[in-house]
């Protein structure tokens, strides 16, 4: 009975101290939760982007073909649509 009461400041006091870790604990997890949840949205974002730059690539392809394509080629290719419109 004699060591009841230095027993109970000493199980106060850790009960403190493990409260004070587990709130420490708990904002560490969140903390690695949101970093997570921000590599995944710009991932996602990144996928996003890679996909307009290809599309872009894809325009930019047809537009150098129409730009270096000889004239004649072009007009043959409008008249022949042309003709196959009056058919």
């Amino acid at each position: 009975m004699e060591y009841l009461g230095i027993l109970i400041p000493i199980l106060g006091i850790s009960c403190g101290l493990f409260a004070i870790l587990g709130t420490f604990h708990i904002k560490s997890q969140k903390l690695k939760l949101e970093m997570l949840q921000s590599q995944r949205s710009s991932s996602a974002s990144e996928t996003e982007m890679m996909s307009e730059i290809q599309r872009l690539k894809d325009r930019v392809a047809v537009l150098e073909r129409l730009a270096t394509d000889g004239d004649r080629k072009l007009a043959g290719e409008i008249d022949r649509l042309r003709t196959q419109e009056r058919i």
